[in-house]
């Protein structure tokens, strides 16, 4: 029993915290008022969304294969869009963030690039997103009057991922030193570890030497593309249910969506993002039932593009989803 717990302990944490989030989205909720809330929306509104949903696989598709090119010159940009899709498809079906794992492996087995590469690609790219994000919370700020343990939370999350950003390029800058202190660090573990370990290390460090190049100004300038295409996204499915709010409301609401995302959680984020959305809009005086039901459609909206879109995608590809589930852990 303790050994499946230690195993599956952050899927049962994201599971919990998930059910916790649930109950505080559904608690005091007039449902009458809510299946309205459905009757009476607008989703014409849906069509352009879909529209802007695959802009937004384009451009972080592109910013993806702006932070792989210092590995490997020539990488396909519909390898990192399909590849990119098919990750956030597996991020919604299944628990642990596993679409990160399936990116790296799918990455690497189209480009023959080491699949520790890949991922320490993927972890740039979202720190790079949470920047993006920093600015815009930073700019907004002061013209939302948010619960206080949202926007302190926001603020230590995105000035966390500026601190990593400047450690990694500090530490790329002094790229030699730290291979040396690895190596010296992991002669300590047995032979038959040791260079696998090592190897692992190396390939992560290349990964991370994008931020000391051009190519992350490149990354960053897409990524800010494709978030302000989120957010048009976000405004449109608002629209679907009436709520005409300030320009800045969807941005906030997007802001808050991704930094939950940190949160462990159900597969999709259920819950979690439901209950993000509703304090949100909450703070812009729609009254809860309505930010339920934009909340539901918004993470529906979502879930049905990315999986449909990836679902087609795994179908014209070499790969199926039980092979990416067994063996995407077992290759990096």
């Amino acid at each position: 029993m303790a050994s499946f717990l230690r195993r599956h302990l952050n899927f049962i944490l994201g599971i919990l915290i998930s059910a916790g989030a649930v109950y505080l989205s559904l608690n005091k909720v007039d449902f009458r008022l809510l299946w309205e809330s459905f009757q009476t929306a607008n989703y014409s509104f849906l069509l352009p969304a879909v529209l802007f949903q695959f802009f937004c696989f384009f451009f972080k598709g592109a910013a993806w294969r702006f932070l792989l090119l210092p590995a490997k010159k020539g990488i396909r940009l519909a390898s990192t869009i399909s590849v990119l899709i098919i990750g956030l498809m597996v991020n919604n079906l299944f628990p642990a963030k596993m679409g990160e794992l399936a990116r790296a492996y799918l990455i690497g087995e189209k480009e023959k690039l080491p699949k520790s590469l890949c991922l320490s690609t993927i972890m740039v790219e979202h720190l790079l997103d949470i920047l993006v994000l920093l600015i815009f919370l930073l700019l907004l700020m002061p013209l939302v009057s948010l619960p206080p343990w949202l926007k302190t939370s926001g603020m230590m999350l995105g000035f966390l991922a500026l601190g990593m950003i400047v450690f990694l390029f500090w530490v790329m800058r002094r790229e030699e030193k730290f291979l040396g202190w690895i190596n010296r660090r992991s002669a300590r573990f047995p032979e038959r570890f040791k260079d696998k370990i090592q190897g692992v290390l190396r390939n992560m460090v290349q990964g991370m030497r994008v931020v000391t190049g051009r190519y992350i100004f490149y990354a960053y300038g897409s990524l800010l593309v494709m978030w302000c295409t989120v957010f048009l996204v976000c405004y449109l499915v608002m629209a679907a249910f009436g709520l005409f709010l300030p320009v800045y409301a969807p941005i906030m609401v997007i802001i808050f969506v991704a930094f939950g995302k940190v949160i462990p959680s159900s597969p999709g984020g259920i819950g979690t993002l439901h209950y993000l959305i509703i304090v949100v809009l909450m703070a812009f005086g729609i009254n809860k039932e309505v930010a339920l039901g934009c909340a539901i459609l918004m993470h529906g909206f979502g879930f049905v593009t990315e999986v449909a879109t990836g679902l087609v995608l795994l179908f014209f590809s070499d790969f199926s989803l039980a092979k990416i589930t067994r063996r995407n852990e077992q290759s990096l």
